[in-house]
């Protein structure tokens, strides 16, 4: 049951991520959208929004995403670990120990360690990700434009 509800979870947010950033093909141009700090989000500048609200609503927006992803990561974490360490321990009790049933619970156990190490090293990307896609969703709610714009490493203009 409890491999079932990680494999179900895993499965959902490689499914949400998968689609959770808009992006475009060339820069923002700098006299119409600005750069959210730290981000490749850029906000669309809108005549009857001022700079202080837009960074207002900015701050607001990146305070309530930080705290629904900081509990996400570790709970990513904790979970990945506790089912990695677990399954890890067990591969190597079946090992070393052998009989018949070691070959029937070897792949099971191997799986189980893979897939938790997987969600622990998946935590920091999708908790990534989600912040992007969160402040998104946040700031669009308060009738914002957000486009993303991820320059590449051999493509940088001046």
């Amino acid at each position: 049951m409890r491999m079932k509800y990680l494999a179900s979870l895993i499965l959902t947010l490689m499914v949400t991520t998968s689609c959770a950033i808009n992006t475009v093909n060339s820069a923002p141009d700098k006299n119409k959208f600005i750069n959210i700090e730290g981000t490749p989000a850029y906000i669309l500048m809108e005549p009857d929004k001022s700079m202080e609200l837009i960074n207002e609503d900015v701050y607001i927006c990146s305070a309530e995403v930080e705290g629904k992803i900081r509990r996400t990561k570790v709970s990513m974490k904790t979970v990945g670990g506790v089912y990695g360490a677990a399954g890890l321990l067990a591969l190597i009790d079946l090992a070393t120990t052998g009989g018949f049933f070691a070959s029937l619970f070897i792949p099971t156990f191997a799986v189980i360690t893979a897939v938790g190490w997987t969600t622990y090293a998946s935590a920091d990307a999708v908790s990534e990700l989600s912040v992007y896609k969160n402040l998104e969703i946040c700031l669009e709610e308060k009738d914002y434009s957000v486009v993303f714009f991820i320059e590449e490493e051999g493509s940088k203009s001046e």
